[in-house]
């Protein structure tokens, strides 16, 4: 039962392969630098990070020792998780009404098309955290052996919001106010997860809740892991990814439930 949550992308991986490839190839088409964009997106975003909060601001992470620049990396290592749910999110309020073509054929594996979108983040995401390893390099002059656990949050996040994609594309079909629903709660996963501060800075009643954000635990745990050389919560990860998969299958379900519908809609 729970491997129809990977049917999508295991038998039609040929399929999934292709358009994930031609989504990012299609995001830099006639472009100058073209798939470079990838690189150098994240490359200027850490530096004006870093001249903003290091340089004007001179901010620093509360509660914790460290300079300006270590708070850069802080920052980075938070909104780089943010940027993939948010796309993801973005993505799927569109994905079947903007795919039309494949609505029609009966025979289209249309719960592979959320598979698409995770992945093609799931790119960007990879590049992100590259810069963000060097620069942490960088910066310290060494990295922990705990970077080779990095992926395990990765991971995590990325079949929750497969999870999350298959319900919103979906529902979006029907309820074209999807769309501006994300559009707040892309905001929420921003300001209401720790990005900006530490579930520390919280008070004790209110920090458990920080929790109710998806990308609220992962991101604390990809700085654990590779700005503060610490272990990774094994625990608190497989109990994510459990949950995860159990959010993947119902919502699934719920997709596959409402699937006979899209033609008529569209």
């Amino acid at each position: 039962m729970w491997m129809t949550i990977f049917h999508g992308v295991t038998k039609h991986w040929q399929l999934v392969y292709a358009i994930t490839r031609r989504n990012i190839l299609t995001r830099y088409r006639g472009s100058f630098l073209g798939l470079v964009w990838s690189l150098v997106t994240p490359l200027f975003r850490l530096a004006i990070y870093t001249f903003v909060f290091g340089t004007i601001l001179n901010v620093r992470w509360p509660n914790e020792a460290g300079n300006t620049l270590d708070f850069s990396a802080v920052l980075f290592a938070g909104l780089i998780c943010h940027a993939f749910a948010a796309e993801i999110l973005v993505q799927s309020t569109n994905l079947i009404i903007g795919n039309r073509q494949y609505v029609k054929k009966v025979i289209f594996p249309l719960e592979s098309l959320p598979w698409v979108v995770v992945l093609a983040a799931l790119f960007q995401l990879i590049v992100s955290s590259i810069v963000l390893v060097v620069y942490v390099f960088i910066l310290k002059a060494e990295l922990s052996w705990t970077v080779l656990f990095l992926p395990l949050p990765f991971v995590a996040l990325a079949l929750m919001m497969l999870s999350i994609a298959w319900l919103v594309s979906a529902t979006a079909v029907f309820v074209r106010d999807v769309s501006q629903v994300v559009d707040l709660a892309t905001v929420g996963l921003l300001f209401l997860s720790p990005i900006f501060f530490p579930v520390s800075a919280l008070p004790d009643v209110l920090q458990p809740f920080i929790y109710l954000n998806p990308i609220s635990f992962i991101v604390e745990q990809v700085r654990a892991i590779l700005l503060y050389g610490e272990m990774p919560d094994l625990v608190g990860l497989l109990q994510y990814g459990v949950i995860s998969l159990i959010a993947c299958r119902l919502s699934l379900g719920w997709f596959q439930r409402l699937r006979p519908g899209f033609a008529d809609v569209i």
